[in-house]
Formats: C-alpha cells, structure tokens, sequence
C-alpha cells in the first residue's frame, strides 16, 4: 500500500520583537517571584519582631535570607518548568511564540535544561563583569571596561538573532533550538 506523503509543514520563525517582548514580560515575572519571596521573609521578620517593638528573633533573619537565597532557584524552576513542560514561558505564551529543537521535535527536559544552560551563559558573563567592576572599584575605567565588555556580549548574544536566517541567539545555538510563531 503506498504511503501518502505527508503534507509540508511551513515553519515560521518567531520575530526578534515578539521574542524581546517575551522576554520582558518573563524578566517581569522572574521579578515578581523574587518580591514575593522577600515579602514573605519580610513579613516573617516583622511578625517575630511583633512590628518592631522588640528585636527580631535569629531564626526569622535567616528565615528571610532562606528566602532571598530562594529566589535564583525559584526562576530557574520557573524557566525550566515553563518550557519543558510546553515550550513556553508565561511571555511566550503571550506572544504566541514557542521553543522547538533544531529539528522540530518539541523541547523536553534535556532541551530545556539546555536552553536553561544557555541562558545562564548571559548571566555568567554579566556577574563576571560585576564582579570585576568591583574588584576594580577604585578605577572607573577597568570598572567600566569590564561591565560594558560583559554587557557587549550579553547584546551580541541577543542581536545574533536579527542577522541569522532561523533567527537564533547564542542560547539558541548552544540548546540546539529555534523559536518559533504559533497560531
């Protein structure tokens, strides 16, 4: 029995606008579950301090420092989950875009934490640039050399993206994944 070919499946790449638009809207909520974690450390502080009359208790301090520890596992999980589970993060939903493996198959877990891992390149090399900055306080042009050289690779790893014909930034080329419109 011949096989009936099966229909060309056209993909389209997600814009470099509607995925900086992603993006943003994911940077948001990365910072609202990082406020939700020191206010509830806050609020632990201030209850055991009975609203500042008295000095808060030891545990409670380190209860809020538990949660401001917290909050870099919280959005990795926030990533991870979002996109192993359907490709989509809440800002990628929004922009009814999505992350697909190289070769069109969905994301998965080994996909998503390779496109995690992508992602914490950026934060790896701007944490370098801080901290050298630091190291260097003292010269503001080594200061300033060190956080803009970070900040030039972390803007190049992103606008790769307006020059590639699949349209992939740094992290898409180290996951192996492209982005793609939904409708």
């Amino acid at each position: 029995m011949p096989r009936t070919p099966r229909p060309q499946v056209r993909i389209r790449y997600a814009s470099v606008e509607a995925r900086v638009s992603a993006a943003a809207l994911d940077i948001l909520v990365s910072m609202v579950i990082a406020a939700l974690f020191v206010l509830a450390g806050a609020i632990i502080i201030l209850i055991s301090s009975d609203f500042e009359r008295v000095d808060p208790s030891e545990t409670s301090i380190n209860i809020f420092w538990g949660c401001v520890g917290a909050i870099a596992p919280a959005c990795l999980l926030y990533w991870f989950v979002g996109l192993s589970w359907k490709g989509q993060t809440i800002g990628k939903s929004v922009m009814q875009i999505m992350v697909i493996r190289s070769d069109g198959r969905p994301l998965g877990v080994l996909g998503s934490v390779a496109r995690v891992i992508g992602l914490m390149v950026y934060v790896v090399f701007l944490g370098t640039g801080a901290i050298v900055a630091y190291a260097f306080k003292d010269s503001a042009v080594i200061a300033g050399v060190a956080v803009g050289l970070a900040s030039l690779f972390v803007a190049g790893g992103i606008i790769m993206a307006a020059f590639d014909s699949h349209r992939r930034t740094l992290h898409d080329r180290i996951a192996g994944t492209v982005v793609v419109k939904i409708d």
